[in-house]
């Protein structure tokens, strides 16, 4: 070849201008082999994860295993509409900025916006080479949550060492119908293929909804003289209008600017259109940063589909009283659990309709597995737990309690702890609701009343209800009532300065706030692992009344629940992921259809 063709070569880019050798590497953008990767991914040896269909199409991201902190060597685009992030911001960074809303989180830090043991379970088994999947709660950028049904393939090169990890994501709430069978092993055969997703804008995914001045004005149907305060009252507080209709507005208005609950307005769709002052230190937003903004920007990504059922239904029943327990985002803080109660309201003059509710933070149960006190020792006898308010008021109350005192629960929740005890108990008991009060762990000797009126000897450990031993203040306590037959030995009254055990497993996980379901689904699986122990229990007692008890729990009383948005009111149950009659009408439908159209 002459010079002159050699230039023309290499200025095509189709050779090396010395060595006249075919050139590579110019077609790739990113400079990553990944055809090469995904070839791997789909001919690994030994799979332990079906993956089911795969292709560009697919969000995914690739680690390098064998740099520190394995960082993102590559996104695809599909995974940059999912998330919101550009390339750019993705490639070079460990994928847990998806953990947060800003994105900022430390190695080795407690989540606070998302499920620490799903974390754990992440990282364990990447630092055993393993196929693993996990639902988590991830952030786009922006903030929004959305549910990710994450799977992670191991890609070895020939010595058999790991050179990268895949992680192919689906959102489970944009596309709950994306798994497409539940493996016998336990995990999802998913359908990661996303042709139609629209690329996620920050800022600009909250589609807005005019706010009616109706609602700025805060109407009231009853007379103004049946709500009104006295003329001295509203002088005093410097509300005043022309005539009776403006005093009823201003105060009004003066009541939902002064109310600690959260008093908010919401549209049949889910839209804010009134937000009382109280958000800003309760939900650390003002309140013109929620109106005209859908309840989905600050609720849980796993809450939201039970809500807004909950909402339609109570459109449709204008008379009944709602009732609304969810996980909500603050701004600064993290989530928290919420409870509202409210109704419809139906503008006569125009036929709209909108939901009133009065919300308040839901304190929930927290109790490490660590703090629960081991008294062997001083009793082996039957015992109960019960839920009291800090002034000794029960709450709720376990059905064993007959077993220890004879009373039923029913009897026993709305009565006081002093009711029950000997007078001699009484400074007793005060000092232990004191000592839980300030977040400690109390052991008491005392006795208590049974139904025959007799005072019988119980150990009682009184936990904080809400928070962890030492950690702050509780807003309940739960205690823990023993029946004992022995006289009491050591101190009446202990406070404990310390716990035993390294197990931080708290009881009550499904409540936590970064827990990737919603509590619904939670209950619903709790019965049905309740009714399997109660099966076995049954069936290693008698076991030749097995086959009754088959029959039985064909009839149990546990209702079936959609695995998808948890309704539990279907005329006809579908079959789903995770075999037959598990999805409700209308969402095994389709599941149906996309099966149907998956396999043509």
């Amino acid at each position: 070849m002459t010079k002159e063709d050699d230039q023309l070569i290499a200025a095509s880019g189709l050779a090396d201008a010395d060595t006249g050798e075919p050139l590579t590497g110019i077609y790739s953008n990113s400079g990553f082999d990944m055809v090469g990767v995904l070839s791997r991914l789909v001919n690994r040896p030994n799979p332990q994860i079906n993956l089911g269909p795969i292709d560009m199409s697919c969000s995914f991201l690739v680690t390098d295993a064998r740099q520190y902190d394995c960082p993102i060597v590559y996104c695809s685009p599909t995974f940059e509409h999912l998330t919101g992030y550009g390339a750019t911001e993705i490639v070079g960074r460990n994928c847990r900025f998806l953990q947060a809303p800003d994105g900022q989180v430390t190695c080795g830090s407690r989540r606070t916006y998302t499920d620490n043991q799903a974390v754990y379970h992440l990282k364990a088994q990447m630092l055993q080479n393993k196929e693993h999947q996990a639902s988590i709660i991830n952030y786009r950028k922006g903030g929004q949550p959305f549910v990710n049904l994450i799977t992670v393939i191991p890609i070895t090169n020939e010595t058999n060492e790991v050179m990268f990890f895949v992680g192919l994501q689906v959102d489970l709430v944009e596309q709950p119908n994306a798994i497409l069978e539940k493996m016998k092993d336990g995990t999802y055969l998913v359908n990661y293929q996303q042709m139609n997703i629209p690329p996620y804008i920050p800022g600009s995914s909250f589609s807005t909804e005019p706010v009616d001045d109706y609602f700025r004005e805060l109407p009231s149907t009853a007379p103004a003289s049946s709500t009104l305060a006295s003329p001295e009252v509203l002088e005093l507080v410097n509300c005043s209008g022309d005539n009776e209709l403006q005093l009823q507005q201003e105060w009004n208005k003066l009541l939902l600017d002064q109310s600690e609950d959260f008093i908010h307005v919401l549209s049949i769709k889910g839209f804010f259109l009134y937000c009382s002052r109280s958000s800003s230190y309760m939900l650390e937003h003002d309140a013109e940063e929620l109106v005209g903004h859908p309840l989905s920007s600050i609720c849980h990504p796993s809450d939201i589909v039970p809500v807004m059922r909950e909402i339609k239904e109570a459109a449709a029943n204008p008379d009944k009283v709602i009732n609304l327990i969810y996980r909500v985002r603050r701004k600064y803080s993290g989530y928290m659990w919420m409870e509202c109660q409210g109704k419809i309201h139906i503008d006569q003059s125009k036929g709209r309709k909108c939901l009133i509710l009065a919300g308040r933070e839901r304190p929930m149960y927290e109790l490490i597995r660590k703090e629960i006190v081991q008294a062997d020792d001083i009793t082996n006898g039957p015992e109960f737990w019960t839920k009291v308010t800090l002034s000794g008021l029960f709450l709720h109350v376990t059905p064993t309690s007959e077993e220890v005192v004879g009373f039923s629960a029913d009897s026993l929740e709305g009565a006081t702890l002093y009711q029950y005890i000997a007078d001699n108990n009484v400074r007793d008991i005060t000092r232990a609701l004191e000592l839980v009060k300030e977040g400690r762990i109390v052991n008491l000797h005392h006795s208590m009343q049974n139904s025959k009126g007799d005072y019988v000897p119980v150990f009682s450990t009184f936990y904080p209800g809400d928070v962890s031993f030492g950690v702050g203040r509780p807003s309940f306590a739960l205690v823990q009532i023993r029946s004992k037959t022995s006289s009491t030995t050591g101190p009446v009254l202990e406070s404990l300065s310390s716990t035993q055990g390294d197990n931080d497993e708290n009881l009550f996980s499904e409540l936590e706030t970064v827990r990737g379901t919603s509590w619904q689904y939670e209950l619903h699986q709790l019965q049905l692992s309740n009714r399997k122990l109660r099966e076995q229990l049954d069936n290693l007692k008698n076991p030749k009344r097995r086959k009754q008890k088959k029959k039985a729990a064909e009839t149990s009383d546990v209702p079936k629940m959609c695995a998808q948005c948890q309704s539990t009111d279907s005329p006809e149950w579908r079959k789903g992921p995770n075999g037959p009659k598990e999805l409700c009408n209308a969402c095994g439908l389709r599941y149906a259809k996309q099966n149907s159209g998956n396999k043509k």
